[in-house]
């Protein structure tokens, strides 16, 4: 219930972009491979004294053709090159990998021994609109360099070992649709910049250093559908903006495992989110404004470990809820008989303030005595029987 949904989206943003560069490749087998272009291949083969996910890089034959992790254009010059998973690739990125002047996607992740910084060559793959790495062990800070690829929709650097603060040049990467800085060493404040990035539709900040308060220039974006800026030390509250998204319904909305305080501004009741992940931070108050019948694009809703306090019995519960976490809260009142009749997949409201008997339902009949325990008075199955 608590697991992000990241690697969905980037696999959806992938797969898009696959296929419109595989519309472009369909004669590919009549190509012949640009022979600049091939040396270049065979130089990064080479500088990883031929790893085996190079291994059908055959200098006697046509990379266009017969070369796996490529793909050419019409008049065979590499427009693609793909690269994953293997532990024999060692080293730093060579940088031969700027001289593919056609290069439009450049994915090389999931290489354990793939390190140093990301090497300036890169800047110079003008036409590049997806960058993934991915997955490595890469170091330094996040360059500057990076704001020459004006055509960038896509920048996946996350599971790395990045440090220092997220840099003002990315501002000038208008056309970025997605952005993943997770799961990195990243420090300071999470830049204002990003809320006025038109074209941004998911941001990843999650597992990194950041800190001080969210930004309230992200509530702006005309195009958010998710956002995780989770396991960080952010704190403040959530800007009252965030009632006001421009975005109708956004996917996901995670800001977990933080240091953010204080009550939920009543405008975030607004906010019509899919999946909505508060957990483990020092939010106080009333949070019952979160549900609502009406909330018919809600399915999960996981507000655990914080300093809540309201009436359960008076919450409107979304008819489409599937996982429900408000364990370890100050909640209390009975829980609603329309509990019993929601699509539930999961579920827990322990270490509260509850009292009543559980609704009768299936469902909750289903789900282990554990996820309703140290409450007030709660009774009946699956806990012990009423009196």
């Amino acid at each position: 219930m608590h697991a992000p949904t990241l690697r969905c989206s980037i696999l959806f943003f992938t797969c898009t972009f696959l296929l419109f560069l595989s519309s472009l490749n369909l004669a590919s087998s009549a190509k012949v491979c640009n022979s600049h272009d091939k040396n270049t291949l065979l130089e990064i083969k080479y500088h990883f004294n031929n790893a085996s996910v190079f291994a059908t890089w055959d200098p006697d034959t046509d990379c266009c053709s017969n070369w796996t992790e490529i793909q050419c254009d019409a008049h065979g010059r590499v427009t693609m090159l793909e690269a994953s998973i293997a532990d024999d690739v060692i080293g730093e990125i060579p940088p031969a990998i700027g001289e593919l002047p056609y290069l439009q996607f450049l994915s090389f992740g999931s290489f354990p021994h793939l390190s140093g910084p990301i090497p300036p060559s890169i800047g110079k793959l003008k036409t590049l609109q997806h960058l993934d790495l991915n997955g490595n062990n890469l170091s330094g800070p996040i360059p500057d360099f990076l704001s020459q690829l004006k055509d960038l929709e896509y920048l996946d650097l996350g599971s790395n070992n990045l440090i220092g603060q997220i840099p003002s040049s990315l501002s000038k990467l208008s056309k970025l649709k997605l952005v993943s800085l997770a799961t990195n060493h990243l420090s300071g404040h999470i830049p204002a910049f990003f809320g006025y990035m038109k074209n941004l539709s998911e941001l990843y900040l999650l597992d990194n250093k950041l800190t001080g308060p969210i930004p309230s220039s992200l509530s702006q974006l005309p195009n958010l559908f998710a956002i995780n800026l989770g396991l960080n030390q952010l704190t403040g509250s959530i800007p009252a903006s965030f009632g006001s998204f421009k975005t109708p319904v956004i996917n996901f909305f995670s800001i977990y495992y933080n240091n953010l305080s204080g009550p939920i501004p009543r405008s975030f009741g607004k906010a019509n989110i899919t999946e909505l992940n508060l957990y483990h931070n020092k939010f106080t108050g009333d949070a019952s404004f979160l549900f609502s019948r009406d909330k018919t694009s809600l399915t999960t809703l996981d507000i655990d470990h914080n300093l809540f306090s309201f009436n359960f019995s008076k919450v409107d519960l979304p008819q489409n809820l599937a996982n429900l976490d408000i364990s370890h809260n100050n909640i209390y009142g009975s829980l609603p008989n329309r509990l019993g009749q929601l699509p539930l997949k999961s579920i827990d409201v322990s270490f509260n303030q509850l009292c009543g008997h559980i609704p009768t339902g299936r469902r909750l009949k289903q789900f282990k005595p554990a996820m309703f325990s140290n409450n007030k008075c709660l009774c009946g199955p699956p806990l012990a029987p009423c009196n």
